[in-house]
């Protein structure tokens, strides 16, 4: 396998195989042409927030599978991927398992809606140090699985190397999953665990002002969609617990409150989908190896369930397609600092180059790395075997990027981490 490349510059094209170096462009090139989300004045005004609709692009003259169909095949992966992920969690070195958990009533939803779960790896000394009122930076995980498979123990191996290099704690969400629970429950989720997390900082020993969210795959979009809710709630004075389907219990208005005390530093995006209004077979078509991308039958469960018909679902909603979102809602709801981690052989690796290029027009500090020659989700291979320090090698990359948002670079934990995490001796079998 060749050398991974190092984090291309967003300014800087990648060129397609057989392209002349001539083609390469620069950040004074034109903007690629990009779909663009638009909405009336009055829809700016609106609580909701939301955009007009576009046809369902899946397949046209097909009817979608029923739900009850979609919940079976959900079922079925879902018990299978335990399975894969069983032996995934037997690489050495063995990941943590989460110290404690915390849950959010749902049954606002429903009397027998299943909470929202938060799952925490804490440093070793946590307990003792924020009895002494130490405070942590914070990690905000979500999970993978196209919304609908996937758990929040999926990426323990990245808390290990958060927790190692970088001291901070990390909370991966439970979000409830599609089909069961379709857009917009998982972003609503995720928005409810932020706001509670800098509601209870104090007691949890969190640091507010020094929060990062994190993300593989769908995990991804909700690490950009959910702080662009957020914010665009939080400027316009909208915010309620109707707005953003928060518990109705008597602390709400203190989650409220604690939204003004968040400060996001850094968004971690590894293989995220950012555009949905394009279809999976034209994805496909601008991959580098179409033969590797994600199975059809994945692709139809995942947005069938995600995002069912009829024709009035909103694919270019910028909390659907963060990639859509206007330059407003970017500049404003995201933060400084921003990592995308794309996969060569990956159907979303354009949407992900373009993404990135255009947050940096935006005036984003933006780190943009492509893993050479690995698939979507290379990370979560269940071959017991693979070598998990080279992966790691690119999860301790991204953690240089949070220890200088949350202004620990200089610190004993980066010079262990330069001890633990070799590049030029791991990468290369990445």
């Amino acid at each position: 396998m060749s050398e991974p490349l190092e984090p291309f510059p967003t300014s800087i094209q990648i060129l397609e195989p057989g392209d002349p170096p001539s083609s390469a462009s620069t950040s004074s090139s034109p903007a690629p042409a990009l779909p663009h989300w638009q909405a009336s004045s009055e829809d700016r005004d609106q609580k909701s927030f939301r955009p007009r609709s576009l046809s369902h692009h899946l397949h046209p003259s097909h009817p979608a599978p029923p739900r009850w169909w979609l919940r079976a095949q959900a079922t079925f992966w879902r018990t299978l991927m335990s399975c894969s992920m069983f032996l995934h969690d037997w690489a050495p070195p063995r990941p943590p398992v989460p110290a404690f958990t915390r849950s959010i009533s749902t049954e606002y939803d429903h009397p027998r809606s299943p909470p929202i779960l938060l799952f925490f790896y804490v440093p070793p000394d946590y307990f003792t140090r924020t009895r002494d009122g130490h405070r942590y930076p914070v990690v905000i995980n979500f999970h993978g699985g196209g919304f609908s498979l996937g758990n929040a123990t999926d990426d323990r191996y990245w808390a290990n190397v958060v927790l190692q290099t970088v001291d901070a704690v990390v909370v991966s969400v439970d979000y409830r999953r599609a089909p069961e629970f379709p857009f917009p429950t998982p972003v609503d989720d995720s928005v409810d665990a932020v706001l509670y997390l800098a509601a209870h900082a104090e007691e949890l020993g969190l640091d507010s002002t020094k929060v990062a969210l994190s993300g593989f795959s769908a995990g991804a979009n909700l690490a950009f969609s959910v702080p662009l809710r957020l914010n665009f709630h939080t400027r316009k004075g909208l915010m309620s617990s109707e707005d953003l389907n928060l518990p109705r219990w008597p602390s709400t208005q203190k989650l409220m409150e604690s939204a003004t005390n968040l400060k996001i530093v850094n968004i971690v995006a590894f293989y995220p989908l950012l555009d949905w209004s394009l279809s999976r077979d034209s994805k496909r078509r601008t991959s580098r190896k179409p033969e590797k991308t994600l199975p059809k039958f994945f692709a139809d469960l995942f947005d069938y369930s995600y995002l069912p018909p009829p024709d009035t679902m909103l694919h270019a909603s910028p909390f659907v397609s963060p990639g859509l979102a206007p330059d407003y809602m970017l500049t404003e709801g995201l933060p400084h600092d921003i990592q995308i981690f794309l996969c060569e052989w990956d159907m979303l690796l354009k949407e992900g180059e373009i993404f990135a290029r255009r947050l940096e027009r935006l005036g984003k500090n933006v780190i943009a790395t492509l893993i050479p020659e690995v698939v979507h989700g290379w990370d979560k291979h269940p071959d017991p075997w693979r070598d998990q320090k080279a992966i790691d090698a690119f999860y301790a990359k991204a953690c240089d990027g949070l220890r200088e948002s949350f202004g620990i670079e200089g610190e004993d934990k980066g010079d262990k981490k330069e001890d633990s995490y070799d590049e030029d001796k791991h990468l290369s079998s990445a």
